[in-house]
């Protein structure tokens, strides 16, 4: 049975999925120029590194003997200081996705450099900063002033 109410929360939830549809689709300059002066319009922070690993070269099995366990464990302390919040395999390749909590990708860099398979050279990152969807500022109320 459809009520007012149903009706009412299922018109609104329509039309946030529609206006964040449309923000999607506009480009920040579009956003900036229509919000000029806005502090919804403020560039959005990086809060995350979303690194993409891949090897360089196939290591040995002899490499990856010698590696392995160290590599486990120092990416493991890296997740317990709180620097890696996510870890993943990769499905289309041999590799490692880790969503780093770090705000820049030298400091990524930095970090994975030093695991075993970065000192070697084998092991390679697409470093990505990301940060909040921007386009949901487009749903947003203007910014409380403090």
């Amino acid at each position: 049975m459809i009520t007012a109410q149903n009706l009412k929360s299922k018109t609104v939830g329509l039309c946030c999925m529609v206006a964040l549809a449309v923000a999607s689709c506009l480009t920040p300059e579009a956003h900036a120029a229509d919000q000029a002066g806005s502090a919804a319009t403020d560039k959005v922070p990086t809060t995350r590194i979303l690194a993409i690993g891949s090897f360089t070269r196939q290591p040995t099995k002899a490499q990856l003997d010698q590696m392995v366990p160290q590599e486990v464990s120092d990416t493991a302390w890296l997740a317990m200081d709180g620097k890696i919040d996510q870890w993943f395999a990769r499905q289309d390749e041999e590799g490692v996705v880790f969503l780093m909590n770090v705000k820049t990708p030298d400091e990524a860099h930095a970090l994975l450099e030093k695991l075993p398979l970065g000192r070697a050279g084998l092991m390679k990152f697409q470093l990505i900063p990301v940060g909040p969807l921007w386009p949901l500022t487009y749903l947003m109320r203007p910014r409380p002033k403090p």
